[in-house]
């Protein structure tokens, strides 16, 4: 089995992941628009980036197809999940009016975002996007925990994707053939587990 073919099953099985604990969630009463609702986004979303990978590492990478469509609709929708991840936060920590500019800001990052992955071919136009809204959601749970609107394993989750990112980066492939992109896949869904018990207990108002 190579590579490439790992990372496109950790990718399905990323997107798996993500798809139950997003139902599980969206399962949960809530508000429209709270911080519960949004994170039932963030997990939506992120299954359905983590099934295009699977899709475009799995096939059309291995036939070598043309990648640009399926590999722009996965970062697009990848700036979904940071759209939602910023309002996330905004409800949670923020007060109403904060919400309101909070809201606008989102919109245009995700418009620019789109712009830029559209025209830019690199995926750290991404990361670019994504990483200080994550950084932003670790510091206002980390400033939250004493008030009780931080979560632990939230951090939990955010600190362990953040690892996962760096081995991604850093192209550990010590346990061939499962490279540094499927050891990203295993390593987020241990964070994204995290994450949903975070999310879990996220305001529903």
């Amino acid at each position: 089995m190579t590579a490439l073919s790992i990372t496109a099953i950790t990718d399905f099985l990323l997107a798996s992941e993500a798809f139950f604990l997003a139902g599980r969630l969206s399962s949960k009463p809530k508000d429209r628009f709270s911080a519960a609702w949004y994170f039932s986004g963030v997990l939506l979303l992120l299954g359905v980036a983590a099934l295009l990978g699977g899709i475009d590492h799995g096939f059309f990478q291995p036939a070598n197809l043309p990648r640009y469509v399926i590999q722009r609709s996965d970062w697009i929708v990848l700036g979904g999940v940071t759209f939602c991840l910023l309002m996330t936060t905004a409800r949670q920590f923020w007060t109403p009016a904060v919400q309101r500019i909070a809201l606008i800001v989102a919109v245009v990052q995700f418009a620019v975002d789109t712009a830029a992955v559209l025209w830019i071919e690199s995926f750290a136009t991404v990361i670019l996007n994504y990483a200080p809204v994550m950084l932003l959601l670790l510091v206002m749970n980390l400033a939250g925990l004493r008030s009780g609107t931080g979560s632990r394993p939230m951090i939990a989750g955010i600190l362990i994707l953040f690892a996962a990112s760096a081995l991604q980066a850093a192209r550990v492939d010590v346990f061939s053939p499962l490279d540094h992109n499927g050891i990203y896949h295993l390593l987020s869904m241990i964070g994204v587990g995290f994450l949903y018990a975070g999310g879990a207990k996220l305001k529903t108002k």
